[in-house]
């Protein structure tokens, strides 16, 4: 049963990849006994696949069906699966459930197996509750190791902060260079504007060869951002911040693109940045009333430039 379920989730053997074929064999194996087919179930379950055992036609998908998700990860965990028990944990985050000693326990069975991104969640939650940077620099060894790109961008978070780890500027690069070059979104983010920070403007008595390392620094920069700047909005609106005020040459075209989509990625300083373009005169890519309702947006979600702007307004 597990093996038609792999077959039909991967489209081996002969067989077309059919989610909802795959998720009937894999919840039959599941309540069979099968250990690893559990997390398939419950991932499967998750992604709103409905169970299809004749597969005349095309997968059904639906909302995440919760509730099996839960049962299989929880029942692939109780058979001591790993794989079922981290996500068991990524389950109990995403539906925000209060389910603490759950998750804690989920979270050690499977940093006891080995798996890493389950000793960099165990890592973190240690170092949370106070656990002494030996201890936690001991879960990250295997992590760090196989230079997981969220263990070493955790690492330079700690270093760059003093927090945990002795304040120490050149290891916090150090690690968060490794953790950009893995790909990992957060970290070429934060190197991305680090990279344009520094290097945005030409220094006194720079020479041509100082100069040209410095463009390529800040075009690594950039290319990050960009990059990261996919998923993630912080990076977007780094680069409208960029391209409104701290460029040589201001482009506020480029700069409206960037924070529109850092908006569409939920950042709430783009919210504020793109309104006060507007506001200020600076830009007409929305009315603005839309610019007036964007600040409030800002500010109703905790922006302290929002507050400041909207108090003064009331003012008149």
């Amino acid at each position: 049963m597990f093996s038609m379920g792999q077959a039909y989730l991967a489209g081996e053997e002969g067989v077309a990849p059919h989610a909802g074929h795959a998720a009937w064999w894999m919840e039959r194996a599941a309540r069979a006994g099968h250990p690893q087919a559990c997390v398939h179930a419950a991932r499967l379950a998750w992604d709103g696949f409905l169970p299809d055992e004749r597969a005349l036609a095309q997968p059904v998908r639906e909302a995440p069906r919760k509730d099996d998700a839960l049962t299989f990860a929880r029942l692939g965990h109780q058979r001591g699966d790993p794989e079922a028990s981290l996500f068991l944990v990524w389950l109990l985050d995403a539906t925000k459930m209060k389910a603490d000693t759950e998750r804690h326990e989920a979270l050690r069975a499977a940093a006891g197996k080995g798996l890493p991104l389950a000793l960099v969640g165990l890592a973190d939650l240690e170092a949370r509750s106070g656990a002494s940077a030996e201890r936690v620099m001991d879960l990250l060894s295997i992590p760090l190791e196989k230079n997981l790109g969220i263990a070493h961008h955790m690492v330079s978070i700690w270093y760059g902060q003093g927090q945990l780890l002795p304040l120490d500027e050149k290891k916090a690069r150090h690690h968060l260079e490794i953790a950009a070059n893995t790909g990992y979104v957060p970290a070429m983010a934060l190197l991305g504007e680090c990279l344009m920070v520094e290097n945005h403007r030409q220094n006194d008595g720079e020479e041509h060869d100082e100069n040209k390392e410095r463009l390529r620094r800040l075009t690594r920069g950039e290319s990050l951002l960009r990059k990261a700047a996919a998923s993630n909005g912080r990076a977007a609106c780094v680069l409208g911040d960029y391209w409104s005020s701290i460029a040589e040459s201001p482009d506020l075209q480029q700069a409206v693109q960037w924070y529109e989509k850092a908006v569409s990625l939920g950042f709430v300083g783009a919210f504020f940045m793109s309104a006060r373009l507007v506001l200020e005169g600076r830009s007409t890519h929305m009315t603005q009333q839309d610019a007036w309702m964007r600040m409030k947006q800002a500010a109703q979600a905790g922006h302290a430039g929002a507050k400041d702007i909207l108090s003064k307004r009331s003012l008149y």
